[in-house]
Parts: structure tokens; C-alpha cells; sequence
């Protein structure tokens, strides 16, 4: 996009967005969110806590194979349909509030097809007798595996980095 093109859709001028490409002018905030904005991004602020978890989705969702979205979203909405059937007939347990908390935040992230079959087999496996109770250990189980999913996506493991290094670029080494 040419320098001319970003201003006329941040609402700058030209000079202005050639003075923060060359490096003389820091831009503002205002003119950065309204550069960002033009060129279809969003600038979001996350805690530094929140950071790995964030950067670990992000991760998964680029270095994936995505599902269809009609196929995720119709999985998603059987597996509500169980967790709520299963509330109203035989009331509420922590192990199906994990479940129900667990599919919440899968739904809202791109499962690779691995992933996304692994959800699959959990919805299968929930799926019983309208009439008979999910078996407390069956819940447990599900619950546990949505679990680690859950945890593999937010916090993927990294390669271990050393505890310190010696580079030449250290001044105070």
C-alpha cells in the first residue's frame, strides 16, 4: 500500500505517515490505532501474565490445519445440547461444569482436525440414554482430556531455553 493510500484511509497525511516510515517522527497513539485500523488490524492490549497463553493460541491456530467452521460449530452446539439436557434431567456437577466451561473455550478457537476429532470422540462418549445419567467417572475422564487439550493449546510447551547465556552483545556480563 503506498504511503498516499494509508493516509487518505487512516486520515493523515502523506508527509505525516513519511515521517514515521523514515524513522524522524515517533507516531502518536492516536495515529498508530488509526494506522492500524486502515491496514485492517486491531491493537489490543493483553497483561504480560496472559501474554503465553495468547501468543500459544496463536501459535496453534498458524501452525494447524483448520476445520471447516460448519462442522466445529454444529460439534460444538451437540455437545451444549448434552451438557444442557444432562443440568435440567440430573442437575449440576463440577466435573460437567469443566465440560461446559472447557467446550466454551474450544469453540472459540481454530481446532486442528486431530483436535477437532479428539472433541468428537468426547461428545460421543457423552453421548448416552436420555433416560440414564452420565457416569461420574465417564464425566471425570471427558473433563480431564478437554482438560489437556484446553492446556496444550493456551500453554504450548516451548524448547528449553538456557538459564543464562554469554553473548557478546551483553555490556554487564
Amino acid at each position: 500500500m503506498s504511503q498516499r493510500a494509508l493516509a487518505v484511509r487512516a486520515g493523515l497525511t502523506q508527509a505525516h505517515i513519511s515521517q514515521i516510515e523514515t524513522g524522524r517522527l515517533e507516531p502518536g497513539l492516536s495515529s498508530f490505532i488509526q494506522m492500524a485500523r486502515a491496514l485492517d488490524l486491531e491493537v489490543v492490549l493483553v497483561p504480560k501474565k496472559l501474554l503465553p497463553a495468547v501468543e500459544g493460541v496463536l501459535r496453534s491456530n498458524a501452525a494447524t490445519e483448520f476445520s471447516s467452521a460448519k462442522g466445529s460449530s454444529d460439534l460444538f452446539a451437540r455437545a451444549e445440547r448434552i451438557v444442557s439436557r444432562q443440568r435440567k434431567r440430573y442437575g449440576s456437577s463440577a466435573a460437567l461444569d469443566r465440560i461446559a466451561e472447557y467446550f466454551r473455550f474450544l469453540k472459540q478457537v481454530h481446532l486442528s482436525k486431530t483436535d477437532l476429532a479428539l472433541v468428537a470422540d468426547i461428545v460421543e462418549t457423552l453421548r448416552s440414554d436420555p433416560a440414564e445419567p452420565i457416569p461420574k467417572a465417564v464425566l471425570e475422564n471427558s473433563a480431564g482430556v478437554l482438560q489437556g487439550l484446553r492446556n496444550r493449546i493456551a500453554h504450548p510447551v516451548e524448547a528449553p531455553r538456557p538459564a543464562y547465556a554469554l553473548d557478546d552483545e551483553d555490556d554487564d556480563a
